[in-house]
């Protein structure tokens, strides 16, 4: 019996040497007479160093009179516990809590010390106690209702926010456990099932819900509210209960049917200042009236002198005029100098867009209208609405597009792709073509009825061989302007240059001019103008009008070209029409210098 004793003791002694959790004995004085492994392992000492030290010197933050009050608070309760924090010799600090239990032994006293790491649980804790405080804070200050409710007939309230009273009028206590009423009969009986319908369809798929109704306050106030919830599941998986959050959208829906009818001049304003970044005005004037339009030629002036006498009225103006005369500044100067002059100016190339989009530009569309239309869209009518629209190369309009483009012109109304609302607009209307109008309507191609609305105030731009005496004005603007651009300084022109250019027939008129001047600053070396290889050679021979064969196939290939709208390859190209490979034509435009405006 003795020797079961014996060994009893042992591996008593053996089970708290070899414990995970540090234990210290203490004698009164808070001596340390006695640890364990563990105790010696957690302060990364030996026993040797640690025995006969007070426990308060290995505890910074503990001395003396600390510990007496502890002695004297175990000689009243016989075990005590606190936490603190230490560092170890990682300098990693812990939380570790202190389990004090006073013991008699031999007719002496003991204290026997437990010291758990409870980092981790501690650190766990506080996170819970912030988010709980968080969570509490912001449901005290959310402006609207939080709440869990069952899922029964009435939503039975479990818990309701402060912002209860607010929302209601009814205190979060007369609406748990339906005290005073439930909840479900405040809501306006005919929203009351269609919304119970949508709450039950998206929890039963384990989704959130967002709904919309009314309710009647305790006070009698109709009012709008929003709600979100989820749905919350049993241990079986069946719905238990419902939770979420309720706020007030009363001004929100008040000011909807508002927002509604102004939405309209809001999109227009909105968009008009995001166009306008694309459709930036110019002053285009003559001396004091038309600057940038540089002419001294007669035929010019007496275009000019039309431009100042329709400025002022909003009639709708045709321009007719070969590529690179300068249709568009004429228009500029049109719109610049009218009473439209400080709205925009809005521009389309009839020919540059294909016929499926031209009408969705012109006109606008509404989401799904077609596939691609992902947003809705301000058409470019809309946008020039108390200004101007500039409909370049008009002779080729689609069809069924013109007919859009007659009833704007005579009713100042159309429809949005894709909408059934009408929409005014009163923009003044100039067209341009290069096109004769006449043949396209004798030949089908161009609504005759369309024709006479466009056709109000014709205006004619002559080509550039019928103003050869603003050339060497021309070559003068276009040089100082891509010498400045190219930091190139070229002061003046040769007259052989002068007279070269003046001599040569420019069936790319003005436009075509600029971009050999453009060239010739680039390539000439000195600061003189003179004659080189970018010289177009294609002149008019004597006095007989007859041009170079070079010329004549110049004349040739653009006229092909104006007829395709530039499209080069294809089945519809100018190849094809001019019966070559598309690759000897680009050879060919090339080496005549043709390139498109």
């Amino acid at each position: 019996m003795i020797e079961n004793q014996d060994n009893i003791k042992t591996l008593a002694y053996l089970t708290i040497n070899e414990s995970h959790e540090p234990l210290i004995w203490l004698d009164p004085t808070a001596t340390i007479r006695h640890l364990n492994k563990a105790a010696c392992q957690f302060y990364n000492k030996n026993y040797n160093n640690i025995t006969g030290l007070q426990i308060y010197d290995l505890h910074p933050k503990q001395d003396e009179e600390f510990w007496q009050k502890q002695y004297s608070t175990l000689e009243e309760k016989e075990s005590l516990r606190f936490e603190e924090w230490y560092k170890n010799e990682n300098d990693t600090r812990i939380r570790i809590r202190m389990t004090l239990n006073l013991l008699e032994f031999c007719e002496e006293e003991h204290i026997v010390i437990l010291i758990e790491d409870r980092t981790e649980e501690y650190t766990i804790k506080q996170k819970v106690i912030e988010s709980e405080r968080k969570l509490s804070t912001l449901i005290s200050n959310l402006p609207g209702m939080a709440y869990r409710c069952r899922d029964d007939e009435n939503w039975t309230m479990e818990f309701v926010s402060d912002g209860c009273k607010e929302l209601t009028g009814y205190n979060s206590q007369d609406l748990i456990g339906n005290k005073k009423l439930a909840y479900s009969k405040i809501i306006i009986p005919e929203d009351r099932e269609k919304i119970r319908e949508k709450i039950e369809e998206q929890i039963q798929k384990n989704s959130h819900f967002e709904v919309s109704y009314r309710i009647k306050t305790s006070s009698g106030e109709i009012r709008w509210l929003w709600e979100r919830g989820l749905g919350i599941a049993g241990q079986d998986g069946s719905i238990v209960a419902i939770e979420g959050f309720i706020t007030d959208i009363t001004n929100m829906k008040n000011t909807e049917r508002e927002l509604i009818e102004k939405r309209r001049a809001l999109r227009k304003l909105k968009d008009r200042l995001k166009e306008e970044t694309i459709y930036l005005r110019e002053e285009i004037k003559l001396n004091s009236n038309f600057e940038n339009i540089i002419s001294r030629s007669d035929n010019f002036k007496k275009v000019l002198k039309k431009v100042e006498q329709v400025a002022a009225t909003d009639s709708t103006v045709l321009i007719q005029g070969e590529t690179g005369t300068g249709k568009e500044l004429i228009a500029r100067a049109i719109h610049n100098n009218s009473n439209r002059s400080d709205r925009s100016l809005v521009t389309i190339n009839c020919a540059a867009l294909p016929s499926d989009i031209i009408e969705s530009e012109l006109f606008g569309h509404k989401k799904g209208a077609f596939t691609g239309a992902y947003s809705d869209k301000i058409g470019r009518f809309e946008l020039a609405d108390q200004g101007t629209i500039f409909l370049d190369e008009i002779g080729d309009m689609p069809k069924n597009v013109q007919v859009k483009i007659l009833r704007v012109l005579q009713e100042g109304e159309f429809e949005q792709l894709g909408s059934s609302e009408t929409i005014k607009t009163d923009a003044r209307i100039i067209a341009a073509t290069n096109r004769d109008l006449e043949k396209a309507v004798q030949n089908g191609d161009f609504r005759e009825d369309l024709y006479y609305r466009l056709n109000v105030f014709p205006i004619y731009v002559p080509p550039l061989r019928e103003r050869k005496e603003d050339i060497p004005l021309l070559v003068q603007h276009f040089v100082q302007k891509y010498a400045a651009k190219t930091g190139r300084e070229i002061r003046e022109t040769s007259k052989e240059v002068i007279e070269k250019l003046t001599e040569y027939n420019w069936p790319g008129n003005v436009r075509e001019l600029e971009n050999i001047i453009e060239r010739a600053v680039i390539v000439s070396p000195g600061k003189r103008l003179t004659k080189g290889e970018w010289l177009p050679e294609n002149k008019i021979e004597g006095q007989s009008g007859i041009c170079t064969l070079e010329e004549n196939v110049r004349q040739h290939i653009l006229k092909a070209l104006q007829i395709t709208n530039w499209q080069v390859g294809g089945d519809k190209g100018a190849a094809k029409l001019l019966g070559m490979k598309r690759t000897t034509l680009q050879s060919r435009m090339e080496k005549l210098g043709i390139e498109r405006p």
